[in-house]
């Protein structure tokens, strides 16, 4: 943002005593000097506050806060911290982007920051009752119905432009109904790519010698197996029937290694219909090119 504060210190417009910086923060000391080592924490791309950033982001951010306070625990002696953020004007934010707090903290520092905040006129149970949110995970997937005989891995890829900046989803599903969700991307790559790297990492996670059944709706994934493709390509020293190399040929080779080692059977489903698990390989490559 043109006149964010914190926006103008990232780009070194504005001078600051840095602590610490990786890929997602700046951390740097709070100008005021009020607590010995007080720091604020900015995600390097503008967010106002918590409200509008990204949950992966956020985590990122959290993780490096953690990290931050953790090394002024274990590196610098200090005994603890203080961990503060607000989010909007009316929570008292003066700077108008995501930022935290850390106060490291010493037993006998003389720092006292708890308030003494009075005494609510309403109960504890009528304020619960205005205030209750509905737990969203109710809603969530119950992957233990896809459950089959044997390991099932759902996957997506997903690309902005074409190449661009892309992702990959999926979610492999032991025979027990235990499941676990992953993704993850690149800057500079194609939707076709991304397809095979899904692949490629969900059969990471099933065990060599295991049965397991592939659902893509990509068919540049699944035709490549069962129109015998990928055992033409190898036939021919990786070129194709017309002479032609092979592209992705390096994900390829390493897709068919994996596929050689376990039993694999490639479903194709249609993509962006009403296959609830296919949709939910594509919301997590989609969000993760567009939220890294």
């Amino acid at each position: 943002m043109k006149d964010c504060l914190f926006c103008k210190i990232i780009k070194g417009e504005v001078p600051s005593y840095k602590i610490y910086e990786d890929d997602n923060v700046y951390a740097f000391l709070d100008i005021a000097n009020d607590v010995y080592g007080h720091t604020l924490v900015i995600p390097k791309k503008h967010y106002d506050n918590m409200m509008d950033c990204p949950d992966r982001t956020l985590g990122k951010i959290i993780a490096s806060v953690k990290k931050i306070g953790n090394h002024f625990v274990s590196d610098c002696g200090f005994e603890g911290y203080n961990i503060f953020n607000n989010n909007g004007k009316s929570a008292e934010q003066a700077v108008m982007h995501l930022h935290f707090h850390i106060f490291p903290r010493k037993s006998d520092d003389g720092v006292k920051i708890s308030q003494d905040f009075g005494k609510q006129t309403k109960e504890l149970e009528e304020i619960a009752k205005e205030l209750y949110f509905e737990n969203e995970k109710i809603n969530a997937i119950d992957y233990s119905k896809y459950a089959e005989d044997c390991d099932v891995l759902y996957t997506d890829g997903a690309c902005s432009g074409n190449p661009g900046k892309g992702g990959y989803g999926g979610i492999f599903i032991k025979s027990n109904g235990q499941a676990e969700e992953f993704s993850g991307g690149d800057d500079d790559t194609t939707n076709n790519r991304m397809e095979i790297m899904a692949v490629i990492i969900g059969l990471e996670k099933a065990e060599e010698n295991s049965r397991v059944k592939v659902y893509s709706d990509s068919a540049y994934v699944v035709n490549a197996f069962n129109q015998n493709w990928l055992a033409n390509w190898k036939k021919n020293g990786w070129l194709t029937a017309g002479g032609g190399e092979v592209l992705n040929v390096d994900l390829w080779k390493e897709l068919s290694d994996l596929v050689d080692k376990r039993d694999v059977e490639f479903v194709k489903v249609k993509g962006h219909a009403d296959n609830t698990l296919n949709n939910r390989c594509d919301a997590l490559a989609t969000s993760y090119y567009k939220e890294n």
